[in-house]
């Protein structure tokens, strides 16, 4: 080997081992930004379940600890790999994910301030360029401004104007259902309120982190004027559903409940009857209802005054209908009396379970919150006051 070609080797070498060592980094770098996106989804999760849920605390300083040791570690981990693509996308989703648990839980800072720490300081200091962040910052600082000036504005106009006190709360003996009894004080007397909700529909995580399912409980008592807690008794009892029925039918054969098209589904029950201009007289369950089309000829189209060749008959306005000459039933209002007990079983109606009495009267009858499908999550009404 001559002179020169062994000097270019000596040169050449480190040079090669400088860039394998460059490559490693990189790619370590971008394992590790996969915890800066899981870290980032832990953050959306929570901002998820703040909206639909309460969070309560088991054991508070332990959940504390937890959440501030993740967010440092995960903090740490943004710090190292905040030039990559995932750490900066995560730098830009945390800081807007994270405004409704502000305006539900500010004032709590053992819950936000871990994770607001880390997602001010990793936007400040990730790999985006400055001008970025001033524009980026500016959109957040008005999402914030905004947010802030909606709840605020929310809270002044319908907050109402009264003190609630919760003064009892208990369990079901099943387990499957909670009640909460709150007096309120108001300008009148005030007025004692029990709500119901699911006991099962929770979530707990690692025996820290209880969320309390919010926006499905049901209002069984509204009295006035309020009761004082020694003035108010609860008890359970478990009944068939035998039982409840003969109970119902003796207070009056004609209570009816309102069925979902799936419960008439399930029955094989027609949810409506169609007649046509024509007399035609249709029986329909809810899936051919809904597939239902309509034709429509030139007179047709002058008397709805459109242009299209056919609508769908569950899009049809009622004066639409009306125009055709058709006429819709809904037969999805059905009696209790009517009803077999091979119809309730097919219902998911368990043969017994729970029934609720305040002061000695009936106020909660399992039977009915299934049937009525009271807890059902696509009822949840979503509330930030």
């Amino acid at each position: 080997m001559s002179n020169t070609s062994a000097v270019r080797h000596r040169h050449t070498a480190p040079r090669e081992k400088e860039a394998v060592k460059t490559d490693y980094i990189i790619w370590v770098k971008r394992i590790l930004s996969l915890l800066s996106a899981l870290y980032c989804v832990i953050v959306v999760f929570f901002s998820y379940h703040s909206v639909f849920y309460k969070l309560e605390l088991i054991d508070v300083s332990k959940a504390c600890m937890a959440v501030t040791g993740i967010s440092v570690a995960a903090l740490a981990v943004m710090l190292y790999t905040r030039k990559q693509f995932l750490t900066k996308l995560s730098s830009l989703i945390m800081l807007p994910a994270l405004v409704f648990p502000v305006m539900i839980y500010f004032g709590q800072w053992w819950v936000l301030a871990p994770m607001l720490a880390v997602a001010l300081i990793i936007f400040f200091l990730s790999g985006l360029g400055e001008t970025a962040k001033t524009v980026w910052g500016t959109i957040f600082l008005l999402i914030y401004l905004l947010g802030a000036l909606l709840y605020f504005l929310v809270n002044s106009m319908f907050a109402p104007s009264t003190v609630t006190t919760l003064v009892k709360e208990g369990v079901s003996p099943s387990g499957l259902y909670r009640y909460e009894i709150y007096n309120t004080t108001d300008s009148s007397n005030g007025s004692t309120k029990i709500s119901i909700e699911s006991n099962t529909m929770d979530k707990v995580y690692y025996h820290l982190f209880w969320f309390k399912i919010r926006g499905l409980s049901h209002d069984v008592v509204i009295e006035r004027p309020l009761r004082e807690p020694e003035e108010i008794e609860i008890t359970w009892d478990t009944k068939t559903r035998q039982e409840i029925t003969e109970e119902l039918e003796q207070i009056s054969e004609e209570i009816e409940v309102t069925l979902t098209d799936k419960q008439m589904d399930m029955l094989g029950w027609d949810a409506y009857q169609v007649t046509f201009n024509n007399g035609d007289v249709i029986p329909m369950t809810q899936g051919a209802y809904h597939k239902t089309v309509i034709a429509l000829g030139e007179r047709e189209k002058k008397v709805l005054d459109t242009d299209k060749d056919q609508l769908m008959l569950d899009q049809m306005s009622d004066k639409q209908k009306k125009s055709l000459g058709i006429t819709v039933e809904d037969f999805k209002t059905v009696k209790l009396a009517d009803f077999t007990d091979e119809d309730l079983t097919v219902l998911g109606i368990p043969e017994q379970g729970d029934v609720m009495y305040y002061n000695g009267k009936v106020v909660f009858r399992y039977y009915i919150a299934v049937l009525e499908q009271y807890f059902d999550i696509s009822k949840q009404e979503i509330t930030l006051l």
